[in-house]
């Protein structure tokens, strides 16, 4: 049985194994906004809690954060609304079980989305067509089966040079400023030397450094994501090693860098026992090295730690390969660097 949302926020406020007061106030205020009366908290508080060992250490992310995010998330009545009728008309093309419609039903219902669900199901209302949707209804679209379900494509575009800051920058003559197909939201630019910017206003934070191959975080960020959904596409798990029944949520990556190192974390959804965002880091400096998971974590947080950190690998022993494909170079990589928000490699024929 899938939990309630109230459930879900349980899950999230417990996520590190205790239970802060910023946590406690949070499921104050999410008690308020689902509409629950004291006495159907306590039905529901009691029931989850009596399954969890407190004594038992849940994860090693911020269970806290996790809770704000999906708070501030469930304030956007009109877009969860129109999302929700999306989600059902998707859940009808892929297919949709008894019991997973029960399951979904009754979460919607408890975020007050359930007629809006059962109209797009139904095809009661008009539903516009699901590209994605708000991370605060991840938990539904997992109970739907549309994390692996419902691919997200983009129209390639054609090869034209705009005005934009670069994000990824060749400095080699035969280089040329080719569209992706692979990451189409990635577009040639203006620029001396061959150039990609993020689509519309985004600008580098920082000057680029003077290197042969120079790409932003944000566009490692973007590849790492683009890695974990092909293998949700595939029917496989969005880590390496993932333990069953866990599912990562791609959407929700975030990477950060600490000297040389490069830290990822992102929300895990563990089923019953609701969502945890863990983390792993590499050391870049000439070469790539896993640093090793915290001490003392279980046999299952070691493989998630250890499936996010191979993830980063993968990221950048592949981005630049496909960059220099696309430019139209038989080159190869040497010597990768962090500067700042920027990775940075050696070219060499």
């Amino acid at each position: 049985m899938a939990p309630t949302p109230f459930e879900h926020g349980l899950a999230l406020a417990w996520s590190d194994g205790a239970l802060s007061r910023d946590g406690a106030i949070m499921l104050e205020t999410l008690q308020k906004q689902l509409g629950l009366s004291d006495k159907e908290r306590a039905v529901q508080e009691q029931s989850w809690l009596s399954n969890m060992s407190k004594n038992d250490r849940r994860s090693f992310g911020d269970g806290d954060q996790i809770l704000r995010e999906w708070l501030e998330g469930l304030n956007d009545r009109e877009n969860l609304a129109s999302s929700a009728r999306s989600m059902g008309r998707a859940a009808l093309d892929v297919g949709l079980s008894k019991s997973a419609w029960t399951n979904a039903y009754q979460f919607a219902n408890g975020l007050g989305l359930g007629e809006e669900l059962a109209s797009g199901v139904w095809l009661e209302k008009e539903a516009d067509k699901l590209e994605g949707w708000p991370a605060a209804l991840d938990p539904l679209a997992i109970i739907l089966g549309l994390v692996i379900s419902v691919p997200k494509t983009t129209p390639i575009q054609q090869a034209e040079l705009v005005e934009g800051d670069a994000f990824v920058l060749i400095n080699h003559a035969d280089a040329k400023s080719n569209s992706l197909s692979w990451m189409p939201e990635l577009i040639p630019v203006m620029n001396e030397k061959c150039a990609w910017g993020w689509k519309g206003d985004s600008k580098a934070s920082t000057s680029p450094p003077e290197k042969d191959l120079v790409y932003c975080n944000s566009v490692v960020l973007a590849w790492i994501r683009r890695l974990i959904a092909m293998r949700h596409q595939r029917g496989e798990s969005g880590l390496e090693e993932l333990p069953e029944g866990f599912q990562v949520m791609p959407s929700s990556a975030e990477l950060e860098r600490d000297g040389n190192n490069l830290k990822i974390s992102m929300i895990v959804d563990l089923g019953e026992n609701g969502l945890v965002r863990p983390w792993a880091s590499v050391n870049v400096d000439q070469e790539i090295t896993i640093n090793p998971a915290p001490e003392g974590l279980g046999a299952n947080w070691v493989k998630i730690h250890d499936g996010l950190a191979n993830v980063i690998v993968t990221a950048l022993e592949t981005l630049p390969k496909q960059l220099l494909l696309a430019a139209g170079l038989q080159v190869n990589c040497t010597n990768i660097s962090v500067h700042e928000g920027w990775i940075t490699h050696d070219l060499s024929e």
